[in-house]
């Protein structure tokens, strides 16, 4: 071997025994793991339970399944929390809100937990007619939904609204949504629920300034995958 094969073997040893520690780790990591492996979604003693990709894990390596249940009163100040750190608003009376969701019969609450922590929510209540907008019926409608930046993209919000959707269906037959016509992700979400839309109309609360009401009725609805039909919280 001459001299030039001699440094060349030098500086290639160092990586190749790098490459093949990083390997072994990488490999026994995903046997004890599973890390990298699909994760899915199951049900579990009622609760909706929601396993994120690992692809997508937040850079702490969260890879816990995340917990679909209703809001309880050790839960309002994380959900509080959320809402100002996600929506960069001041607390406000968001914590009264939020705690009379746990008592009042016409409304409820859940939420998405991972280590303990509220990672998302979303809301369902009852309202009078013309309430939600003009021209609008009484009864239930969802609203609210809300999930942290770091954990978008893993179907928390649908399993959320299954959720608020099976709360819904145990008081009433249709349950109605209101968005601005421009919210096209919350749109799509409900759509691929089953909701249909049902009329538009001006509003200011949306930058299109047009609101779009969509219902879902159980007998028509068209779930798809999931388990929507478990017994209500």
């Amino acid at each position: 071997m001459n001299t030039v094969e001699r440094r060349v073997r030098a500086l290639i040893n160092p990586w190749s025994t790098a490459f093949a520690r990083w390997w072994c780790h990488s490999a026994a990591r995903f046997a004890l793991t599973g890390y990298g492996a699909p994760r899915r979604r199951v049900l579990r003693r009622g609760r909706d339970v929601v396993r994120p990709a690992s692809s997508g894990a937040p850079a702490d390596g969260m890879s816990q399944a995340v917990r679909i249940e209703p809001l309880t009163r050790a839960d309002v100040v994380s959900a509080v929390e959320l809402a100002v750190h996600a929506l960069r608003v001041r607390p406000g009376d968001r914590g009264e809100q939020f705690a009379s969701d746990i008592t009042d019969e016409l409304r409820q609450m859940f939420v998405a937990k991972a280590h303990g922590q509220v990672v998302g929510y979303g809301r369902v209540i009852e309202l009078a007619a013309d309430e939600a907008g003009p021209g609008t019926p009484a009864g239930f409608y969802l609203s609210g939904v809300l999930v942290d930046p770091a954990w978008q993209g893993r179907g928390i919000a649908t399993a959320l609204t299954r959720a608020r959707l099976r709360w819904a269906f145990a008081r009433a037959d249709t349950v109605f949504y209101v968005a601005g016509a421009d919210n096209a992700a919350s749109l799509r979400l409900h759509a691929a629920l089953g909701f249909q839309e049902v009329k538009r109309f001006d509003s200011d609360r949306s930058a299109a300034g047009v609101d779009v009401l969509s219902q879902l009725v159980r007998s028509t609805a068209t779930y798809g995958p999931g388990p929507l039909e478990a017994q209500p919280h």
